[in-house]
């Protein structure tokens, strides 16, 4: 399964949304802010996220948000969730995750660890809000600027401008950004390929604003683990896909997909 998408920001400022879905694009990731790569490095909101949020909506089209970071600390992570999450996130809903992007030369290149706790603590934070999150970079970036063995717990978004998907050392990546110059009228747009139906594990987990009904979720099952389980076997037996594990890793706040005998998870089949 793969689905073909778009990101946008101010950049693309009068774009309609309606008609990239009439043109066959099937999801949008929106930029909700970015930190300025200035010395004081403030915080903004990307001024067409409102309208672009709007739009999405009128003409149900699936969408998720990014932020752009310039964070090198845990704290400065925390403090970019915390801003996304009042002006952008909370009260509204997305279908797809939320990522934060992570790439400022200026602050970020060279400081490996520092920019990883950093993306940590933006994770935790919008996980602690019931937020699905990812991660954001380039192929390069994932190889040689993070420390990308400690993010297993988090879908990644993986930048590579090429024509065939990229192969990927950690665990498997979940969207990939494949053209950042795309012609779309008098607009350059960037195209992105989803592997993952990420709006029905995100309404089946009540996430991303999404409240656990009866309209988004069908029967309760709760599951106790037992010696030699795995998530993917849970997953086959109950869902009918090892694939959907990340529905139950996401429900049950699981990270590196560690669980243990006796541990009881929720399930929706």
């Amino acid at each position: 399964m793969s689905k073909q998408g778009v990101d946008i920001s101010k950049w693309q400022q009068g774009i309609q949304l309606k008609d990239l879905k009439n043109a066959g694009y099937e999801f949008a990731v929106l930029r909700g802010g970015y930190t300025g790569c200035g010395k004081a490095r403030e915080k903004n909101k990307d001024k067409c996220f409102d309208d672009f949020y709007s739009q999405a909506k009128e003409c149900d089209l699936p969408i998720g948000v990014y932020y752009y970071s310039c964070a090198n600390t845990k704290q400065g992570g925390i403090d970019e969730a915390n801003f996304l999450y009042e002006n952008c996130l909370k009260g509204r809903k997305f279908e797809y995750p939320i990522y934060i992007d992570v790439e400022d030369a200026q602050w970020q290149l060279n400081n490996k660890k520092d920019v990883t706790d950093a993306i940590i603590g933006f994770c935790e934070t919008l996980e602690s809000k019931q937020c699905f999150v990812g991660v954001y970079t380039s192929l390069s970036w994932f190889k040689y600027c993070i420390e990308t063995s400690r993010l297993s717990a988090y879908t990644k978004w993986v930048a590579a401008c090429r024509d065939e998907k990229p192969t990927f050392e950690w665990n498997a990546f979940d969207l990939w950004q494949k053209s950042n110059c795309t012609p779309f009228g008098k607009y350059s747009i960037d195209v992105d390929v989803g592997y993952k139906d990420f709006p029905m594990i995100i309404k089946r987990a009540g996430l991303n604003g999404y409240k656990e009904s009866s309209e988004s979720a069908n029967k309760e099952i709760i599951y106790e683990v037992k010696r030699g389980d795995t998530l993917w076997g849970i997953a086959k037996k109950y869902l009918g896909d090892g694939a959907r594990y990340k529905e139950i890793q996401a429900l049950n706040g699981i990270k590196d997909d560690l669980i243990f005998p006796g541990q009881k998870l929720k399930i929706y089949a």
